[in-house]
């Protein structure tokens, strides 16, 4: 069986994006009443620093609708920044990974051929081009990149970049390097539930079961488990024959997500489906 690596509905290309641009998180209720609207006009009389910091709100707040697995409003506002603001990369990097999730390649390849025009030894463009590679199956070339990012002097992120080569290449069926790679991630960032999940998820189905234990016990005693992640750990103490630990996991299970497809298929004891 080939295990999943979308932990989160929040697909883990936009996550990466929006980490990228270095956006902050926008306060705001996720409803069209909270967006700043530009009234006829405004725009031609205001000026360029007004500009400009209308643009980032607008480009902050479509960060967040993204975040909320609203993709086609994030859309929609960054449309509109770059009516504002034509010539503002951030927002081209943004909507380059918006376009590779929905699989408008052509689209996400334009507008990062205008980023790597401006930015062409960028960490972050460097980055979010490599994973929009990897979403179209251009491993080998989405390596390249990720790679070079890596290798950049005083490049801060690895961690961000290493959990993407290392979901790239599982997603190549490169397991054993996938698995080495997510294990640098996690140790230069073990609060990652993304690459601690994906690790456990790998190793478990390698027969490596003891040591999927391992990453799965943290995260599941973290504010972080969820049904997927509670439901693995679940197989995981099945298979080391801990069946107290299967007992206190099904009850988390049952008390936080009873709703879930997890609690059902825990319910029919059907650790192997």
């Amino acid at each position: 069986m080939k295990p999943r690596h979308t932990l989160w509905r929040l697909p883990v290309a936009l996550a990466l994006a929006a980490a990228a641009l270095g956006l902050t998180a926008c306060q705001t209720s996720y409803t069209r009443s909270s967006v700043p609207v530009a009234t006829p006009g405004a725009t031609a009389a205001a000026s360029e620093p007004d500009v400009q910091r209308a643009a980032k709100v607008r480009l902050e707040l479509a960060s967040e609708y993204l975040r909320a697995g609203r993709s086609s409003v994030a859309l929609e506002e960054i449309n509109h920044v770059l009516s504002i603001a034509p010539h503002m990369v951030e927002a081209y990097m943004l909507r380059g990974m918006i376009h590779a999730d929905q699989h408008n390649f052509a689209a996400a390849e334009a507008d990062y051929a205008r980023v790597m025009r401006e930015r062409g030894n960028d960490p972050d463009a460097l980055h979010n081009y490599g994973w929009i590679l990897c979403r179209q199956g251009r491993y080998a070339d989405a390596e390249g990149y990720f790679d070079r990012v890596l290798a950049a002097p005083g490049y801060t992120a690895s961690a961000r970049t290493l959990m993407a080569k290392g979901l790239c290449q599982q997603s190549a069926g490169k397991a054993g390097a996938a698995m080495a790679t997510l294990q640098r991630a996690y140790e230069v960032d073990p609060n990652n539930p993304i690459v601690a999940y994906n690790l456990a998820s790998m190793l478990y189905h390698a027969g490596r079961v003891a040591d999927a234990q391992t990453y799965l016990r943290r995260l599941n005693a973290s504010e972080l488990a969820n049904a997927e992640t509670l439901w693995l750990g679940i197989k995981v103490e099945n298979a080391l024959g801990r069946r107290d630990r299967v007992r206190e996991l099904g009850s988390v299970l049952a008390h936080r997500f009873p709703n879930s497809r997890e609690f059902a298929l825990y319910e029919r004891g059907a650790f192997y489906e």
